[in-house]
């Protein structure tokens, strides 16, 4: 005898209700059958699920134990269960969006608003990875769209590229290059650097287009998003090189943002797995992720942007 779907269904509502007799009540059965379903269930296993004390059942700790992946098991299956609903009854509309933690606090939440005004039926995820995450998780096709910031070479996926205007330099207030307009390589000579990790794509993309190895020699902290870049610049630990987007963020807060006298575009790719049918959903959510870049390409084309009194 194997172990039965029945089984794990008397074991999780026994869990669940705390009691064979609540038990039985939701199962619409009797105490001796679910009493009789769980004796099966531990021998089967081998080992207690249950002690039995003062007429009264009191789980173990590899009850516990079990629980949790029973449980897991069974939110897969509702997600299941629901999922097939919707193809039946013609509502599957939920869009499943991944997207670099910059992204997840700039652009997503303003195309989310336009997305769930436009269609008031649908559901829309936005998980936020890192970029390597990302790509795995979008080539296992566990999100429809991915949000990224093209620089590295991408295997895979199909990329729409929407330039949103260019990399920056940022500097606490006060610092004596604020009092310049444009920022030069030679400018940073000698200056304290923040940096995202010698490994990272990005700051090799950085760096090499400065032609100067003196640079890297300059970084003084190291971390993992422009985000967190930013807010050290803040503290007065050092200047940066950062996107835009993240840049605009931070002047508000009282960064110091100035352009710089090399071009470094900063690119925003719409990706979506290769060879994958697009759903009519996730086709307006990309098209609406395109027009909020270009929305924003705009804003930051504004002459005197950076240099302007905010």
């Amino acid at each position: 005898m194997q172990i039965s779907l029945r089984h794990i269904e008397v074991f999780h509502a026994v869990m669940n209700a705390g009691s064979l007799t609540k038990a039985a009540e939701v199962m619409h059965t009797s105490q001796p059958t679910l009493s009789r379903e769980l004796a099966t269930l531990e021998r089967l296993l081998g080992f207690t699920l249950f002690e039995r004390r003062s007429r009264r059942l009191f789980a173990t700790e590899k009850a516990l134990l079990f629980h949790d992946e029973v449980q897991r098991s069974y939110v897969g299956l509702q997600q299941l269960v629901e999922s097939a609903r919707a193809i039946r009854d013609d509502t599957n509309s939920h869009v499943q969006i991944a997207c670099l933690p910059l992204f997840a606090q700039t652009l997503l939440p303003r195309m989310s608003k336009r997305f769930l005004q436009a269609e008031p039926s649908c559901r829309l995820g936005c998980c936020s990875l890192d970029h390597s995450l990302l790509m795995r998780e979008l080539l296992d096709l566990r999100h429809e769209l991915g949000v990224i910031e093209v620089g590295v070479s991408i295997d895979g996926v199909e990329v729409e590229e929407v330039t949103v205007g260019e990399e920056v330099c940022v500097l606490p207030a006060g610092h004596p290059l604020a009092a310049r307009e444009v920022i030069a390589p030679g400018d940073l000579d000698g200056e304290d650097l923040i940096s995202y990790a010698s490994s990272d794509p990005y700051r090799k993309r950085f760096h090499g287009l400065f032609m100067d190895p003196r640079f890297s020699q300059h970084v003084r902290l190291e971390v993992t998003t422009a985000e967190a870049i930013c807010a050290f610049v803040l503290q007065g630990i050092g200047v940066a090189l950062v996107n835009p987007i993240s840049a605009r963020a931070y002047r508000d807060r009282g960064l110091v943002v100035r352009p710089l006298s090399i071009s470094i575009p900063f690119v925003v790719g719409i990706c979506r797995p290769q060879g994958r049918p697009m759903t009519p959903l996730a086709a307006v959510a990309a098209r609406l992720l395109v027009e909020e870049c270009r929305e924003m390409a705009d804003e930051l084309s504004v002459p005197g942007v950076w240099t302007s009194d905010r």
